[in-house]
Formats: C-alpha cells, sequence, structure tokens
C-alpha cells in the first residue's frame, strides 16, 4: 500500500485522525508496522460522532489497538442533536466540529502533522462532487495532500493510493476494522456518488473516472495562475492609512481583469482583512456592475465592518465608520496643534489677532470662499467637486472661519493666501503607498 511518508520528518509527532473504519485502520497498521523509523512519535485521535449504535464498539476498538501498541489516544464525542433537530447538513456540522477538536488537541499535545487517510477514490468523489454542485471556480477540485492550519500541517498521504488496494492490504494482514453502516445509504450526496454514479462510470469501458485526476491538476495549475494576478494586482492597489490597510483601486484597471481574476481579487483582500466567510458570486457580480458602470460615487456595504466607496475613477475598499457623526465645531484663540477628525490643524504665533478667535467647523450649504489669484468667490461644494472629494470626506472635512465668518480654509484644499504661512492644515489620515 503506497503511503506518501515524505510529507513528515522523522523528527516530528504525527497524529492520525482514526474512525475505526477501514481506511484509517489499514493505515495505522502501516504507521506502526512498516514505518515506525519516519516519525517520532505517533499519536491517534478519535472522534465519536453518536449518531451510530456501533459507535462505542469503533472507541473500543481503538481503544484495545492503542493500548495494545503503546499509542496514546484521545478520544472526543460530539452532540449533534442540535443539527439533527434543525434538519440542517450533518455532514457539514460534523466536519466543522471535528476540525475544530483537532485544532485544540494538536495544540494541546503538541503535534506536529495530522494525517487523514483520505484516498484516491475519495479524491476523485470529492471532484466530481464539486463540480457537479458548482463549486470549482473558486477553490481547487480536489483535496491538497498537504496544507497549513492553524498551528500544525494538515496530510493526506494515500491520496494515490486507491480504494481496492486498501482492501488488498487490509485481507493480506487481516487488519480489524468497523464499517460505517451509513456509508450504504445514498441520502447523502456523496454517498450517492460513490455508491451509484461513480461505478455507472466506472463499468463503461469508455470512461475513466482517473480522468477527473488529470483535471484537477490542470485546475489546480489554471488556478495558480489566477491567484498569482491577483496577487500582483493587490500589491500594486494596496495602500495605508494611519497604520490599517485598506484598499484603492483604479475602476479601468479594474475592468480589464478577467471575470475570474476579478473574483479572486475580492476573495483575497477580504480574506486578508479578516472576512472568511466566502461571499458569494451574486454578490461581487451586482458589485462589478456599480463598479463598471457610469455612476461617479456611490457607496456599497459589504459587511459590519467594511464597505466599498466609488469614487469618481477609482473604489476604494476601506472600513466603515460607525459613528459617521460630524466632528463638534472647535474653537481656537492661540497658537497651538490642534486636532480635527482625522485632521491636523496647526496655527502658528504670526497668525494676526484681530481674525482669532477662529471657528472650525463642517460645511454648509452656500459656503464660499475668496479666490487666490482672481477676483471674486468660488462655492466650496464646486472645489469639493473639482478635487474629487468623496462625499463621505465632505461631511468631516474642516472649514476655518476667522472671527469675521470669513473662510479661511477648507481643508487641506485651500488656505486664503494672507494666512498661507500662518495655518497649516493636514489630513494625517493621507495615504502613505507601500513600494
Amino acid at each position: 500500500m503506497k503511503v506518501n511518508e515524505t510529507l513528515w520528518d522523522v523528527q516530528d509527532h504525527i497524529v492520525l485522525a482514526v474512525s475505526g473504519g477501514i481506511d484509517s485502520m489499514c493505515l495505522l497498521h502501516t504507521l506502526v508496522h512498516e514505518l515506525s523509523e519516519t516519525y517520532q512519535q505517533l499519536s491517534c485521535l478519535h472522534v465519536n460522532h453518536g449518531l451510530r449504535a456501533q459507535s462505542e464498539e469503533e472507541a473500543q476498538l481503538l481503544q484495545d489497538y492503542c493500548a495494545t501498541h503503546q499509542i496514546p489516544l484521545y478520544c472526543t464525542r460530539l452532540d449533534l442533536s442540535a443539527t439533527v433537530a434543525t434538519g440542517r447538513s450533518i455532514e457539514a456540522q460534523a466536519r466543522q466540529a471535528r476540525y475544530e477538536w483537532f485544532d485544540l488537541q494538536m495544540r494541546a499535545i503538541a503535534g506536529d502533522v495530522l494525517l487523514t487517510a483520505h484516498h484516491q477514490d475519495d479524491q476523485i468523489e470529492t471532484i466530481f462532487y464539486r463540480l457537479f454542485t458548482g463549486r470549482s471556480t473558486r477553490n481547487s477540485l480536489g483535496m491538497a495532500e498537504t496544507q497549513r492550519r492553524h498551528n500544525y500541517r494538515l496530510v493526506r498521504p494515500l491520496l494515490e493510493t486507491s480504494k481496492a488496494t486498501i482492501q488488498q492490504y487490509q485481507q493480506q494482514h487481516q487488519v480489524s476494522f468497523y464499517e460505517d453502516g451509513t456509508n450504504a445509504s445514498n441520502a447523502y450526496v456523496r454517498n450517492d456518488i460513490r455508491n451509484r454514479i461513480l461505478p455507472e462510470v466506472d463499468n463503461n469501458v469508455q470512461l475513466d473516472p482517473a480522468q477527473l485526476l488529470r483535471l484537477k491538476g490542470w485546475h489546480d495549475a489554471q488556478r495558480s495562475q489566477i491567484q498569482q494576478q491577483a496577487r500582483t494586482f493587490i500589491q500594486r492597489q494596496s495602500a495605508t492609512t494611519r497604520g490599517q490597510t485598506y484598499y484603492e483601486v483604479s475602476r479601468e484597471a479594474f475592468g480589464e481583469l478577467s471575470y475570474n481574476v476579478k473574483v479572486e481579487v475580492l476573495d483575497q483582500i477580504f480574506a486578508s482583512i479578516g472576512d472568511h466567510q466566502p461571499l458569494s458570486e451574486k454578490m461581487y457580480q451586482a458589485w462589478f456592475e456599480q463598479i463598471e458602470g457610469t455612476v461617479a460615487q456611490a457607496e456599497v456595504h459589504t459587511t459590519d465592518k467594511w464597505i466599498i466607496r466609488i469614487a469618481y475613477d477609482k473604489f476604494i475598499i476601506m472600513a466603515n465608520s460607525s459613528s459617521g457623526e460630524p466632528s463638534s465645531p472647535l474653537t481656537i484663540r492661540e497658537a497651538g496643534t490642534y486636532h480635527f477628525d482625522h485632521y491636523e490643524i496647526v496655527v502658528r504665533q504670526e497668525l494676526p489677532q484681530d481674525i482669532l478667535p477662529l471657528r472650525v467647523r463642517t460645511k454648509k450649504d452656500g459656503d464660499r470662499v475668496a479666490l487666490n489669484h482672481h477676483t471674486g468667490t468660488k462655492k466650496v461644494s464646486r472645489i469639493f467637486i473639482d478635487q474629487k472629494v468623496l462625499t463621505s470626506e465632505r461631511q468631516r472635512m474642516p472649514i476655518v472661519e476667522a472671527a469675521n465668518e470669513e473662510i479661511i480654509a477648507v481643508g487641506s484644499l485651500y488656505v486664503r493666501k494672507p494666512f498661507q504661512q500662518q495655518l497649516a492644515i493636514q489630513d494625517i489620515g493621507e495615504v502613505v503607498y507601500e513600494e
């Protein structure tokens, strides 16, 4: 039986997730009797799902086997009664609970590598399932041979070994195991694929289920290229402000990407900022229509924490400001450094005393400023439009009035000419692009 022992090192503490079925028991037998020199320590983890009458017998089989071979065994029992009562997918809930416990145990026992007994037939079944349930465009078609989890590596050393080979090994070595009776039921989609659909394909001499493995190899190569294109695009668009990462993207450049790269760009961005719950492609498509449309400004609430702001020729994925309330007016009576929202206002000693106190507020309808190089005035709202200031930012930018209520500054966009040496306003959240 082919076991890829190159997936771990001789100094590793390897841990086998063992169910008591033929696959994991044969892998355990091989590790004990044929590969004992390939690792430093072997432990076993067993999850009793409590859904079958023979679950207790399986647990006892494992306890006896591990006691005989002096292998540490750690067991837990899951309570899935609430899931059964709601009618939700038991498979999905059980898998999530199982791996949460694995994560805890691997840390507790200082395990380096967790092994599972998924084999080649499982891989073909997984590829078929993902293809025909619409899970092929944003994920690998099959299971990875190795992947990194929180504090350990998860490996599947039997992915190149067929079920028939495992069965032959079991017969040759008389390995004890328990058959999961629920595997014969076609009520579950995966079981139906395994028990009914794939055997029909296998019985047709013109069809070869193993071709799905070649498809996976091609798919993985294409997906790797898409992921790299997305990473390169994101690196060019990444920016930081006040220590916080956000993403400012050219709408034109984004529109030139292929559809799959666009999806991957957003997947990677939301994964990097901590939103690990996948968002639907239907939702993405709605965003794409707005991003690639003609609207000049718009705000799309993506999650509770993040929003997409469409602003003229770019869109920005950024933290959602929880308050959204403008700052209260600020009165400045003397020289010094002051803060208004995310702006820093520096008033120097040379500022004429007759214009004090200064009053700092947000914009009002009808605000106008005197032109610095021409006679006449200009609406503050027109300055915002000309400078392509986001609507949300217009509500926060400081407007500085002299004592006579004349506007002498509009954020970092405008300072009345006589006061340019005595008054400085800086957006301390200004973008600094990464090299």
